[in-house]
């Protein structure tokens, strides 16, 4: 079976990633698979090379590239496969892979809609023709059923066949530190992309009423992105400076989830819960909100309580923990286990092949 997985580069992010770790694993089980990119300027690139994995690239110049040259030696390219597995949208692309041999499987890892501002009668355009043509792919995969049922919502996909596949990571033996080690210091982390969507003043203001019920913590965000001076002023005006530190980004992130008590996602409309994944298999507990999509379907099955509504409940639960730290520690096993069974790059591997032979 020859499968190629398209993404438009190798730059940092949770899709790039994502693809890379499934292709990785897929040609460990001799599968004979390719990776196509837009552009090869990436800081995955290097990574990429290094796993001896087919590189092609598309000649596709942009998200609304409309060449038809560009679009017929895609075609050509495509007929060499018998699977073209698009992870993100473009119309020649999608055109190419539709005119050739080969089955088409289509993954949406999130919705951009009511998420980030747009151009509306750009973001019109393009919906209107991604609709028309997810409606004619083979499969459609979403990487929640959340992601799923709003896909259904807003593009329908009555006649396509669908399923919801979580997505896995390649899962290294991680030993969490001892949490006696970690300080009397009750920490709070959070490892996230700064940007308005992650709802980071969610965050602080539950950490701020943490405080001022006379509790003691300190908050550590780790990431960087466009929102990071506007998090940085509301931390200095709510006077949390000396509470609260903000890494920025860093490629050493392990070492932060080493000294974290609890962690913290208070962003709404994931796409799926990869960091709740992460903060599983260093044994610590991850608290959302009910409505940050993919992330819920990460944490309820296995901590109910810790899927909260409101900023109040977010402040009730950090005091939970604050005063019960060795739950932290007696459930940590639990955690690991849970995320390493049902969130590893193999079982995800084995979800899309079954996929793949039906098509």
């Amino acid at each position: 079976m020859k499968i190629l997985h398209c993404i438009n580069s190798p730059h940092i992010g949770g899709i790039e990633r994502l693809v890379i770790e499934l292709a990785i694993e897929q040609k460990r089980q001799s599968i004979d698979v390719s990776i196509m990119l837009d552009t090869k300027k990436g800081q995955y690139f290097s990574y990429l090379l290094t796993q001896n994995i087919p590189i092609l690239e598309s000649g596709i110049k942009g998200g609304f590239d409309i060449s038809l040259k560009t679009c017929k030696v895609l075609e050509k390219v495509f007929n060499n496969f018998e699977i073209i597995h698009l992870h993100s949208f473009s119309p020649i692309r999608s055109i190419a892979a539709k005119a050739s041999k080969a089955k088409v499987v289509y993954t949406i890892h999130g919705l951009s809609k009511d998420v980030r501002k747009e151009n509306f009668f750009k973001y019109a355009l393009r919906e209107a023709i991604k609709k028309k043509w997810l409606n004619k792919v083979n499969y459609f995969i979403a990487n929640s059923e959340s992601t799923l049922r709003k896909a259904k919502e807003h593009y329908g996909l009555k006649k396509t066949k669908n399923k919801a596949i979580l997505n896995g990571i390649s899962i290294k033996t991680i030993t969490p530190t001892s949490f006696s080690d970690r300080g009397s210091e009750f920490t709070i982390g959070m490892v996230s992309r700064f940007t308005p969507r992650k709802r980071i003043d969610r965050l602080l203001n539950a950490f701020d009423l943490f405080l001022k019920n006379g509790l003691m913590g300190r908050l550590v965000l780790v990431g960087d992105g466009i929102s990071f001076d506007d998090i940085k002023k509301q931390v200095e005006v709510m006077n949390l400076v000396h509470y609260v530190d903000l890494v920025g980004y860093t490629n050493k992130v392990n070492d932060y989830y080493e000294q974290f008590h609890i962690c913290v996602q208070p962003s709404d409309n994931e796409g799926f819960g990869l960091v709740a994944v992460e903060a599983y298999l260093h044994g610590l507990p991850m608290l959302a909100f009910n409505d940050s999509g993919g992330l819920v379907e990460v944490v309820a099955p296995i901590e109910p309580d810790n899927v909260v509504k409101n900023i109040e409940q977010l402040a009730v639960r950090l005091s939970y923990y604050y005063h019960n730290r060795q739950f932290i520690s007696e459930n940590a096993n639990g955690r690991i286990a849970y995320a390493t069974k049902n969130f590893c790059i193999e079982r995800m591997e084995r979800d899309y092949l079954e996929i793949y032979q039906k098509l």
